[in-house]
């Protein structure tokens, strides 16, 4: 049997209905709380509302949050999400300073698009 901590929901299990929103591309029924972890981390940090950011502060260990933020965060949030994360989260005034210039410095999506 696969342990828990404490601060974890059964990760075997789909998204709660009030995050649906988050996921209008996907069927929210075949979300899974652990296979899709950084959708959902990702959709959450970037968009979620209060509800949906404590129920992902109950379902996800700091350390998975400050794992994704380390990975994949620094790359896909803007910036002052990812500050805001990254405080919560706990990681150093310093890292967190360093992460959120990356994320500043990086190319916007939409700067190489030319208009016709």
């Amino acid at each position: 049997m696969k342990r828990m901590s404490q601060n974890t929901v059964n990760m075997n299990a789909s998204i709660p209905p009030f995050l649906s929103t988050l996921f209008w591309e996907y069927d929210p029924g075949a979300i899974d709380v652990e296979r899709h972890a950084d959708l959902i981390i990702g959709r959450v940090m970037e968009r979620g509302s209060w509800v949906s950011m404590l129920w992902l502060r109950k379902t996800y260990s700091e350390e998975k949050l400050i794992s994704f933020l380390a990975k994949r965060g620094r790359r896909v949030l803007p910036p002052r999400e990812l500050n805001y994360w990254a405080f919560m989260s706990g990681v150093s005034p310093d890292e967190r300073k360093i992460w959120v210039r990356e994320s500043r410095e990086k190319p916007h999506v939409w700067s190489a698009r030319h208009a016709h």
